[in-house]
């Protein structure tokens, strides 16, 4: 028996792909864990009780959907409004950093 040749295809050449820009985002296998020690982190900020959820979200679906960067930018942005303390923001900016990954 003889070798049998693989046949390419018919159609022309294979499409070449370019690789995609590789972005930091939350690593989705550790994002219960990520919340728990947000939340944690959420409990001694003097943020009101009714914004905590929400900001915890908003954190959450930044830094798993669009970036770490995003989540980072908003952080800042409450830092500014004066809606979050320092402390509190430069643990929040070491813990996504901590569970980020690139994507």
């Amino acid at each position: 028996m003889g070798k049998k040749h693989r046949r390419l295809k018919p159609g022309g050449p294979r499409k070449q792909y370019t690789s995609t820009n590789v972005i930091r985002m939350l690593n989705i296998h550790h994002v219960g864990v990520f919340k728990y020690h947000l939340k944690d982190i959420m409990r001694g900020s003097e943020m009101k009780d009714d914004l905590k959820p929400t900001f915890v979200a908003n954190v959450l679906s930044k830094a798993s959907r669009n970036s770490v960067n995003d989540a980072e930018d908003y952080v800042d942005a409450l830092l500014k409004d004066g809606l979050l303390e320092a402390p509190i923001s430069e643990q929040i900016h070491r813990l996504l950093d901590q569970y980020s990954t690139r994507r």
